[in-house]
């Protein structure tokens, strides 16, 4: 009765109800097809008209269905109000007279989604537009239905979140599609939700692109088809134990592991390689990318650091005692030099001292002299250089809406070595590059300590009432170089995320400088 109340309010374009059932089992079709034929059709001076098919029925009996339900004599016992489905209308029936679908099945698929969605879209005489009714609020796979009106195939959560953030959107053809308030909310808490980077959504976006180009894709190939987002591929290879055990999360290992391919590097060189990947890759920044440049083509006369200085300048980049001190520390793996990173990438060493002078390390240079390995570092370099060419390149230090993890932000602003994120606390001041990064979470559990239980909150676009750390006075030292930042010549960044619900990312928005007011930060 409520689907038919429903359906009755939201209408139809049209003549008379030509609609659509897709629902779960056989047995659910043939039992809501009796309920339907026992209702009152308002205002028809009859009951409805449905029928259940399945793929137990044949092509004439579908046929013949199709038939009655496009017919537009209303006056005829032959013609049909729904029909209910399981599966077989997802694909390769036209029916363009359809002008009402009803979903009553969980949306698991964003291709389901669309094909079933699509069987309403095809334009017919006196149709002006399809009632699409959603009554299953499945909501752990709501995400699936901005990535299915998109098209958006890389998987990447922020391109489906800023599809939803962007209002009334535009999809293909002539139409529109509009997310409501509560809708857009609980889209949201689904992608927080989400674990889209599931072994099986791995292997399938690369399946897609290998089929599509007939060979194994490179990375830049990745972006070049606006496929998967390769990174998720690094995430995930960084997240089985058994990969990460055997050094080999990067894309190269990915493609040996899956295609059962000849390993041709070495164990070394192979762990270079994830270095490489998991810190580099997402092209955060050009000083790594140069670096790596550099080293590939140096020869064994040049200082590497003073190639680097001059392609550091070439790119307008700035490049002080602190950028330097901090890309050796990153080079001769001293960067990392706590936590679990620390122990994993100490030996991946890219540049040694010889005399005063620094030059490509041994192990390195080495590995560059395999041609397979010097092929992927290449792809890796390219693929990197066009991810900050499209989302990181800024005259500030920091892309102003790109999102980064507090390893990233330690990085970008030349510390001289990583920390570990829990000695943070929100914030943390480098008396050495004096930086000042600021980290919100902006919606607080209710679940976490009252210590911890910040009232951070905007005033408006541009104040935030920042609270500090807990067991602090005016007088602290942390509290008083945030509020005489500008006289000591302090910089300060905000990074905000909305709370840490994502399961899959731990990244934080960019929002800009700020410095101390009257109010608060």
């Amino acid at each position: 009765k409520n689907i038919i109340d429903v359906a009755e309010y939201y209408g139809y374009s049209g003549e008379r109800v030509k609609g659509l059932v897709f629902c779960s089992t056989v047995e659910e079709a043939q039992r809501l097809s009796e309920i339907f034929n026992g209702i009152e059709k308002r205002g028809a001076g009859r009951n409805y008209r449905t029928l259940a098919l399945s793929g137990k029925d044949n092509a004439a009996a579908r046929q013949l269905a199709v038939e009655r339900l496009a017919a537009d004599s209303s006056g005829t016992d032959e013609i049909l109000d729904y029909i209910f489905t399981v599966d077989i209308f997802n694909e390769g029936v036209d029916i363009p007279e359809i002008n009402q679908i009803i979903m009553l099945r969980p949306t698991q698929s964003a291709i389901i989604f669309v094909q079933q969605l699509g069987r309403g879209l095809r334009k017919a005489a006196a149709k002006e537009y399809v009632i699409v009714l959603d009554f299953i609020a499945n909501y752990n796979k709501n995400y699936l239905i901005p990535i299915a009106l998109s098209g958006d195939r890389t998987g990447n959560k922020d391109n489906i979140r800023r599809y939803l953030i962007e209002g009334n959107n535009v999809i293909n053809g002539a139409s529109t599609i509009y997310f409501d308030a509560v809708t857009r909310k609980r889209i949201f808490q689904s992608i927080d939700r989400a674990r889209i980077n599931t072994r099986q959504n791995i292997i399938e976006g690369y399946l897609t692109l290998k089929r599509k180009l007939g060979m194994r894709p490179r990375l830049t190939d990745f972006d070049k088809y606006d496929e998967m987002d390769p990174l998720r591929i690094l995430s995930y290879m960084d997240n089985v134990p058994d990969y990460k055990q055997r050094q080999i999360c990067s894309y190269h290992g990915f493609k040996v592991a899956l295609d059962g391919l000849e390993e041709t590097l070495t164990e070394g060189q192979n762990h270079i390689l994830e270095f490489i990947s998991q810190k580099f890759a997402s092209g955060k920044r050009l000083n790594e990318i140069l670096m790596l440049e550099v080293l590939m083509h140096a020869s064994k006369m040049d200082n590497d650091i003073d190639l680097w200085n001059e392609a550091m300048i070439g790119n307008d980049l700035r490049c002080g005692a602190n950028a330097v001190e901090n890309m050796l520390s990153l080079m001769i793996g001293e960067y990392y030099d706590c936590g679990s990173a620390g122990k994993r990438f100490k030996d991946c060493i890219l540049l040694e001292e010889v005399d005063g002078r620094w030059h490509v390390s041994k192990s390195f240079s080495s590995a560059l002299s395999n041609s397979d390995f010097k092929s992927e570092l290449e792809d890796l370099i390219k693929f990197a250089r066009g991810r900050y060419e499209r989302y990181y390149k800024s005259t500030d230090l920091f892309r102003i809406g790109q999102k980064y993890t507090y390893e990233d932000v330690f990085r970008l602003l030349d510390w001289r070595k990583n920390e570990v994120s829990l000695n943070v606390g929100g914030y943390k001041f480098d008396e050495r590059t004096k930086t000042y990064p600021v980290f919100v979470n902006y919606d607080k559990s209710e679940e976490i300590s009252d210590t911890t239980k910040y009232e951070d909150h905007f005033l408006d676009q541009s104040t935030l009432v920042a609270i500090s750390k807990s067991k602090r006075t005016l007088t602290s030292k942390d509290v008083q170089t945030a509020v005489n930042s500008d006289s000591l010549g302090v910089n300060m960044f905000l990074f905000v995320r909305k709370n840490k619900d994502d399961k899959e990312s731990k990244e934080f928005y960019y929002l800009g400088r700020i410095r101390h007011n009257a109010d608060g930060i």
